[in-house]
């Protein structure tokens, strides 16, 4: 059950439920009161003002009950009028001319009897009501007529002018009655008020508490928590999200780890790879410097290997500079629309004498009005990288590399194939992790900083695309490459 159900049930049972009990603790207490009354304890009329009023009482109790059970008349027990004391009062209910009900003291029948069969013949005929009340000789009397179904009821009463306090009893009675109903009222508001907020609140206490507690243990890095809510009501999606937060975190923290594993690698891969090229510079310095190199021709073969070895630092520096730009997002490499046909055609004619020279030959197919959103940059150093492997893990002297360009479902797919060696199954999921060096997948250079793959694939995923990497058969690998084509009205 909901809260939201919760609540409503209890706003009204916290109103049904008082009125309820309280009407049965009158129903009793009124029990109580007419068995109290025949024992021996009566209410007395002692004024006018109370003879009116029980007037009234005598009113509804003859005229309603008559109405509504007239069916049932002779046989009406009117139970109510059992309070009045029997010797101190006279009730004459009749239809027409006859006698009905009577109760009291049948010495009082003739007080108003005149005034009675007056009122009688009088309104005989006429269908509206009558009422009399009256003081004869000290004695209070009321007659009253009411007309019901074009029958005349006719109401006689007589009651005897009484000594106070006669019904103190009953009246002590009917105020502690009171009292008590009044008590039980209160008792019943608190109590529903109590039981129904403890059936609220513990459906809403008992789920903040395990929040609470489960908190407490993420914050102390206990991430595997996941906590249980058997209740279909608006805790449930907290307690699911709270859930998925800590498997997030989770990942979070073992994503962390691995990064600060792959930053520990760099640095040591960084050291390593600078190291050596670093050294070879320095060892081929000290040569010119010493004299080692005593011919021309000695000394142009140590600047050309100097040469090479800046060469290569230059270009891990700039791996590593580009790797950081994609770390910080598209701030710090803008994008812009890019027709990549146009580009692609450029790029290859670009390289073209450089591949041919590094013994690749690089075939160009690619579909027109193909436009997507991201950077020249990040796209060339993606084909740089992906052909540059091929190129330095080509098995002969010779290696073909094929770029197809099409369009499918508002998608881009940009492959780029070789036919070389390819790598083994195990080996393919592990290309794009950083420092993942090529040889141990492929064969036997040592050339690179690892990092090629790596920036290729967080290129791709920074313009929101996606890459993989297939052997083809019968040998070879295979890039794929998936961009959003960008839309017209974009």
């Amino acid at each position: 059950m909901t809260i939201k159900k919760r609540l409503l049930l209890s706003h009204l049972a916290v109103f049904i439920v008082p009125i309820l009990a309280t009407l049965l603790m009158i129903l009793v207490s009124s029990l109580g009161l007419i068995l109290f009354a025949r024992g021996g304890n009566h209410i007395y009329i002692e004024n006018t003002i109370e003879f009116q009023r029980a007037c009234e009482v005598l009113h509804h109790i003859a005229f309603r009950h008559i109405n509504d059970e007239k069916e049932q008349e002779n046989d009406i027990e009117y139970w109510l009028i059992g309070l009045l004391a029997p010797e101190q009062n006279y009730i004459l209910i009749q239809r027409e001319n006859q006698v009905i009900y009577t109760y009291g003291n049948q010495s009082l029948a003739e007080t108003g009897k005149q005034d009675f069969e007056e009122s009688q013949k009088i309104t005989k005929g006429d269908v509206r009501d009558f009422t009399d009340i009256n003081t004869l000789n000290n004695d209070f009397v009321c007659i009253e007529k009411h007309v019901i179904d074009g029958h005349a009821y006719w109401l006689y009463f007589v009651s005897e002018t009484s000594s106070s306090n006669r019904d103190e009893a009953l009246e002590l009675a009917i105020a502690r009655t009171g009292y008590f109903v009044l008590a039980s009222l209160i008792i019943f508001v608190f109590g529903t008020s109590f039981l129904l907020s403890r059936f609220v609140l513990k459906n809403i206490l008992q789920p903040l508490k395990k929040l609470k507690d489960g908190a407490v243990k993420i914050r102390e890095g206990d991430f595997t928590l996941q906590l249980d809510h058997e209740e279909d009501d608006e805790i449930k999606p907290v307690i699911a999200s709270f859930n998925l937060m800590a498997e997030k975190l989770q990942e979070s923290v073992r994503d962390r780890r691995i990064q600060e594993d792959n930053q520990k690698e760099l640095v040591a891969s960084i050291s390593h790879d600078l190291r050596t090229p670093l050294t070879t510079i320095k060892a081929y310095i000290e040569g010119l410097i010493d004299g080692v190199a005593d011919s021309p021709a000695k000394r142009r073969r140590y600047l050309q290997v100097i040469k090479k070895n800046t060469d290569e630092l230059n270009s891990m520096i700039e791996e590593l500079f580009l790797f950081s730009k994609i770390s910080l997002g598209e701030k710090a490499i803008p994008f812009e629309p890019i027709n990549l046909k146009e580009m692609l055609e450029f790029f290859v004619s670009e390289n073209n004498y450089a591949w041919k020279k590094a013994g690749a030959t690089v075939t160009l197919k690619a579909q027109d009005d193909i436009v997507i959103m991201g950077s020249y940059l990040l796209l060339e150093r993606i084909l740089s990288n992906i052909i540059g492997n091929s190129i330095k893990y080509k098995p002969e002297y010779e290696i073909d590399c094929y770029i197809k360009l099409i369009g499918q479902n508002k998608i881009a797919i940009l492959s780029i194939a070789d036919n070389g060696s390819g790598v083994p199954e195990e080996s393919l999921e592990r290309l794009v992790e950083p420092f993942y060096r090529t040889d141990k997948a492929r064969s036997r250079t040592e050339d690179g900083t690892g990092l090629g793959l790596s920036i290729a694939v967080r290129a791709v995923e920074m313009m929101k695309g996606a890459m993989r990497i297939e052997n083809v058969k019968p040998h070879g690998l295979m890039v794929i490459i998936e961009l959003p084509i960008l839309k017209q009205e974009e």
